[in-house]
């Protein structure tokens, strides 16, 4: 793919550089799909083919190759220097690269180099680079961190909480809560890609739910005599984030103590999810790019909250 965006930053060790600006110019890119690998099992009655289980998203790899220019040899030793400085090696901390394409579609891709870059054709203060770079979360994503909250105290018209952006029904009686939300994932995108949100509960509460009605998932904190939330200074945390590995979801109270027992076994911890348009509902249909979450719990009052916080993240631009 040739460039043609009109802007692309770095963002690494609390600072930001320019990659494709007179000096440092961005030649061509690659953005495909990352590598899909299928899943499937056949059973020794299975005559013909095989099962379909799913599939699996290889890392991504993108290919970039810039030109680096100077005013001068000093100024550009210090282009290609500040070039390098992007690029040293990290643990556990990618590069955020981001795309604007113009038009208000931004996306960014969490990379780091991968093998070495190769430096070509200089001719005195001018030379190329290349380079292959590793995303291991393949997904695209808009940079913009989504909060939805739902709050009691902001959709009765106080000055707390969080503000809402949208008319709220909140069907309360006896301080029980039953109240549904619509998110719509991804811009209605069919690249949309699958996002695993990280939930947060605030008392006053007891035994929480949330339940994607559209992917048919549930997360339910009832058991074990249900979780219980005192007032606001109690929390849990709720990661269903499938990065840095899949197996580290977790139901985490505010002292960092595992809230697993409360987690009733019909629950999805380990799926529960944000769907994007065009993905198979477990009803046979497909979904449109809107969720709609349900939280219910009892014993709530006026600073109970409950907030889902996600990316929009795509396979492709």
């Amino acid at each position: 793919m040739s460039c043609s965006i009109p802007g692309l930053t770095a963002n690494i060790a609390g600072r930001s550089y320019d990659l494709n600006s007179d000096q440092i110019v961005l030649n061509a890119y690659d953005l495909n799909l990352s590598s899909v690998n299928r899943l499937s099992q056949r059973s020794p009655a299975q005559i013909y083919g095989d099962t379909d289980l799913g599939f699996r998203m290889s890392p991504r790899f993108s290919d970039f190759e810039w030109t680096i220019r100077g005013a001068d040899l000093d100024d550009y030793r210090a282009r290609r220097g500040e070039f390098v400085e992007i690029w040293t090696p990290r643990v556990d901390d990618p590069v955020q690269l981001v795309f604007d394409f113009g038009g208000g579609l931004i996306r960014a891709l969490d990379l780091v180099l991968d093998d070495e870059l190769v430096w070509m054709n200089r001719n005195g203060k001018i030379e190329q680079v290349s380079g292959v770079f590793k995303s291991s979360d393949p997904r695209l994503y808009a940079p913009d961190l989504i909060t939805v909250t739902f709050d009691l105290a902001g959709s009765s018209g106080s000055n707390q909480g969080w503000p809402i952006p949208w008319p709220i029904p909140w069907p309360i009686g006896a301080n029980v809560l039953n109240l549904t939300q619509s998110i719509e994932y991804a811009g209605l995108s069919r690249l949309g890609a699958v996002e695993y949100p990280v939930i947060r509960i605030f008392g006053p509460i007891s035994s929480p739910a949330i339940v994607n009605e559209t992917t048919e998932e549930m997360i339910d904190l009832s058991a074990d005599g249900g979780l219980s939330l005192a007032d606001s200074s109690e929390w849990v945390e709720i990661d269903l984030t499938d990065f840095p590995r899949r197996d580290s979801k977790t139901i985490r109270d505010q002292d960092g103590n595992s809230a697993d027992n409360y987690m009733s076994t019909g629950s999805d911890l380990a799926t529960w999810h944000l769907a994007p348009k065009g993905e198979k509902l477990p009803s046979g249909a497909y979904c449109d790019g809107i969720n709609n979450i349900t939280v219910t719990g009892t014993g709530v009052d006026a600073t109970t909250e409950v907030s889902l916080r996600y990316y929009d993240r795509y396979h492709a631009v």
